[in-house]
């Protein structure tokens, strides 16, 4: 994890630069980015964190159950299923995991051994009546290293999903695999369905959106099909690349605020320096992350 170890390495000169130059908040905003780069550096080498998010109805704890080829959510009519986030770590992780669960704030934590480099977490539902449920999904999700947005037939094109979710995170669109579960459903429709969806991906700002389709329950005509996603998985959330490249996305966005909050101040020889060490972050992790651009693989 060199590359996250070097991005902090360098907040950490920008902190040396700006105590008693800044104002508090940016102090703050930039001590507390330093900390979550240090973090996620030093346990997140060996896994990837994917979050199933979706809404009632959609299948997503069915889909973990798919995945992880035994039930470790529960499935029931009651809306929503799904009120805690639960995560599958894998049984055999060369990892301590404990602390990432920390992090995200999960306790119900299930080890499961077909999962070797991948970490799962069920959300609760984000359309849910509960207001704490989509506290916690907005929460997480700015913590997790991948998303795989879960939709059935009928929500696929739901504006909330799309106006609060999807379009704030165009940033991390890379990272990203929408997932068009009961896809047994749709009979001879399918291609028709995925490619309405994938429009609607490209509305929100999505210029090449992966949408796949899956089957999360069998039954005795309809076998269970996940391979699509575990394709998408394993091709694209390279551990180390999801990580590094989310964290570098977050810390430009970061040191690109701080250096025009400073612009705003009058100038001094001290603040000047404190924002040329911002520039030389912002540099470090756009470099960081256009070298892990998929498209320049």
């Amino acid at each position: 994890m060199a590359d996250l170890r070097t991005l902090a390495d360098l907040i950490d000169v920008c902190l040396a630069r700006s105590e008693g130059v800044v104002d508090d908040t940016t102090y703050a905003e930039l001590t507390a980015l330093g900390v979550k780069v240090r973090q996620r550096s030093g346990f997140v080498g060996e896994v990837v964190v994917i979050a199933l998010a979706g809404g009632t109805g959609s299948g997503k704890s069915s889909l973990l159950n798919a995945l992880c080829r035994t039930p470790v959510a529960r499935v029931s009519i009651e809306r929503p299923t799904t009120s805690r986030s639960l995560a599958a770590v894998p049984s055999s992780s060369p990892a301590d995991l404990n602390p990432l669960m920390d992090a995200l704030g999960i306790d119900d934590v299930v080890e499961v051994d077909a999962l070797e480099h991948t970490v799962i977490v069920d959300l609760p539902d984000f359309d849910s009546t509960f207001v704490d449920h989509r506290a916690i999904v907005e929460r997480i999700l700015g913590a997790v290293d991948a998303v795989a947005w879960v939709f059935d037939p009928e929500k696929y094109a739901d504006r909330l999903v799309h106006d609060v979710f999807l379009r704030p995170l165009r940033p991390y669109a890379d990272q990203m695999v929408f997932v068009l579960n009961q896809a047994d459903r749709l009979g001879s429709n399918v291609k028709q369905v995925v490619e309405s969806a994938r429009l609607h991906l490209v509305a929100d700002g999505y210029t090449e959106p992966e949408v796949v389709t899956t089957i999360a329950l069998a039954t005795e005509s309809v076998d269970l099909d996940t391979s699509q996603l575990e394709t998408a998985i394993a091709g694209r959330f390279d551990a180390k690349r999801s990580v590094i490249a989310k964290l570098a996305t977050e810390v430009g966005e970061v040191a690109n605020r701080l250096w025009k909050r400073l612009g705003d101040q009058p100038q001094r020889t001290d603040l000047a320096v404190a924002r040329a060490t911002l520039v030389s972050l912002g540099v470090a992790a756009a470099e960081t992350r256009h070298r892990l651009d998929p498209k320049d693989d």
